[in-house]
């Protein structure tokens, strides 16, 4: 089942996931809270976001990850369901979604992880001021807030990745070095 292997994708880079039902994991990077949904049906019987905010928890998390065989079309559903309701009751839910395909799992999951990390830099800790400055503002200089290294299925290698932001602008990076 895609849980389990999600579960142990998280468990080789060092991230503890805490199953929450059948077909949902929540991890947490310091006050980052991600979502691993891998839903057992081909299309959920969702129909509003009050459904999903319970079934789902989507006002604890940052970032959703749907792992699925077609993720980009349960994407799609929930991402108009949270456009509905922002349009016709003004709630809004700050949350990414991100798709992961069930054929491509190992590289999708290693993607899904990274553009994750770097969508909240800030909430991940602290950060350390590097000697780079922001590309976009020229204002300040970029933070480090999370450098790992670890081995890719996407690069076949052994990688460090670096997550950086500026603290006076909008800007953030997400930066692999291939190391072999």
């Amino acid at each position: 089942m895609e849980c389990d292997a999600v579960a142990g994708y998280l468990k080789e880079r060092g991230l503890e996931a805490k199953r929450r039902g059948l077909d949902f994991l929540v991890a947490s990077v310091g006050s980052l809270r991600l979502g691993f949904w891998c839903p057992r049906e081909e299309f959920p019987g969702f129909d509003d976001v009050e459904d999903l905010k319970k079934v789902l928890g989507l006002d604890a998390l940052d970032v959703l990850v749907v792992v699925s065989y077609r993720p980009y079309v349960l994407v799609d559903y929930i991402n108009s369901l949270l456009e509905r309701a922002h349009r016709w009751y003004g709630v809004k839910l700050d949350i990414k979604l991100l798709g992961v395909s069930s054929v491509e799992l190992e590289t999708g999951l290693e993607e899904a992880l990274g553009r994750a990390l770097v969508e909240k830099p800030q909430k991940l800790g602290p950060g350390v001021e590097t000697e780079y400055r922001c590309p976009q503002c020229g204002k300040d200089v970029l933070r480090l807030y999370r450098q790992e290294r670890f081995f890719s299925k996407k690069y076949r290698g052994r990688v460090v990745e670096s997550i950086y932001a500026c603290p006076a602008c909008s800007f953030k990076a997400r930066r692999i070095d291939l190391l072999d």
